[in-house]
């Protein structure tokens, strides 16, 4: 099964080949690729970056596109500060 097959089977109550992977990788992900946690939520192309190459070694079925919501609040205006490799702070 591909993975659009296995989460629409599970979806729909049918069997699976094996239960679809949704793990969420978010800090793991710039670390993984060599990249710090400022450049992953600053950096939409380093956010790709880390979660195609996750996709790929982990077996992944889906592919998140999340990763703090002080990214969001800072493109709305929040004031945050990003340390170099450490969680956004307010």
């Amino acid at each position: 099964m591909n993975s659009q097959e296995r989460v629409m089977a599970v979806l729909n109550g049918r069997p699976v080949d094996r239960v679809p992977n949704f793990d969420i990788f978010m800090t793991f992900g710039p670390h993984f690729i060599g990249e710090t946690l400022s450049h992953y939520y600053l950096d939409h192309r380093v956010m790709v970056e880390a979660n195609l190459a996750l996709l790929q070694e982990f077996e992944l079925d889906i592919v998140q596109t999340i990763s703090d919501p002080y990214r969001e609040g800072a493109d709305f205006g929040l004031k945050v500060r990003f340390p170099e490799d450490s969680l956004p702070l307010r």
